[in-house]
């Protein structure tokens, strides 16, 4: 059992600080511990509703939505199991041999500061922008008629007109009117060369090249009635560290909002992390015995069916070895 023993303990032991070959020294140690990361990616959709929306029906006859609206998806999901030092199970044990403690470093957690920029995760989305369409024009000219009094030679008064030309501003119903003007007329543009009735010539790749032009000049008018939608991909990574302690094993993994995934709050949808560790009688240890020198306690992972859920909906699930749920055992040294 000892050599069973010894290279579990090399395998699974966290260990600080290393030995110098050949010396009794006291070497701090911890036990390992699993957290679980939760790796999403997520689509958010933001709908720009059109400028023109109110007027699409009337002067378009289309039906289109006439709110902002922002949505926000699951894309994918991965469970990654990370070992760390346990804070809760440190230890330390005096050697004389070093042999047995070139086990790795996992027991070692640096914390500072990297001095990096500040990065927001979730920008602030932008406003909507319809100016791609060209139809900029915000004034039009008008002619103003005003009448000035003339005395003739013969002593009359005439009423004599004058012409003034003024910019004003159009009202949002003339501008609206005017772009779907521009619709009507590119579809029928488009209606006549696909038909051949035009007096204009097409042959080869020209007709095809023409007809695409058209459609995306009339999609961009149209979407000052439909709207359009910008589409954003968001990862985040949420860390749970399931306790020995526990008596449910179920955590919030984090809840998805318009605006993205948040690691808690009240609003949004709910992702839970489920664990079930897996029946483990055959897996035997010996009793740690707090009392024994010259010993090095270890641990045993207990693998555990994990679960991602929303809704009671298992979306994803994975056996994960999980060492704060394992059996915690011991190998004398040096004896």
């Amino acid at each position: 059992m000892k050599g069973k023993h010894a290279t579990i303990a090399s395998t699974l032991l966290a260990v600080l600080l290393p030995l110098l070959p050949g010396l009794a020294q006291e070497v701090p140690y911890a036990l390992p511990s699993t957290t679980i990361l939760v790796q999403v990616e997520v689509e958010q959709q933001q709908f720009y509703a059109g400028p023109y929306a109110a007027f699409a029906k009337k002067m378009l006859n289309i039906d289109v939505r006439q709110e902002d609206e922002v949505s926000c998806s699951l894309v994918s999901a991965r469970l990654v199991p990370v070992v760390e030092a346990d804070a809760e199970a440190w230890y330390s044990c005096d050697l004389e041999n070093s042999s047995l403690m070139s086990l790795n470093a996992q027991g070692l957690v640096s914390l500072g500061n990297t001095g990096a920029p500040v990065q927001w995760r979730f920008p602030a989305p932008d406003k909507a922008d319809f100016s791609y369409t060209g139809f900029a024009e915000d004034k039009k000219t008008v002619t103003r008629v005003e009448f000035r009094s003339e005395i003739t030679e013969e002593g009359d008064t005439l009423r004599v007109p004058i012409e003034h030309k003024l910019l004003v501003d159009k009202t949002f119903e003339e501008k609206a009117a005017e772009a779907a003007s521009k619709v009507i007329s590119l579809r029928l543009s488009r209606l006549n060369i696909a038909s051949g009735d035009t007096d204009a010539s097409f042959s080869g790749e020209a007709l095809p090249a023409a007809l695409k032009e058209l459609e995306q000049a009339q999609n961009e008018y149209l979407s000052l009635f439909r709207g359009y939608t910008v589409k954003r991909r968001f990862s985040a990574t949420f860390e749970i560290i399931p306790r020995r302690d526990d008596k449910i094993l179920r955590y919030l993994a984090f809840r998805l909002t318009d605006n993205g995934p948040v690691a808690d709050g009240s609003k949004g949808v709910p992702f839970y992390l489920e664990l079930e560790p897996e029946a483990s009688e055959g897996l035997q240890g010996d009793t740690p015995d707090r009392k024994k020198a010259r010993v090095i306690y270890y641990r045993i992972p207990a693998i555990c069916k994990v679960s991602l859920t929303q809704d009671g909906k298992v979306l994803l699930q994975s056996r994960l070895a999980v060492y704060q749920f394992g059996r915690e055992s011991i190998y004398p040294v040096n004896k």
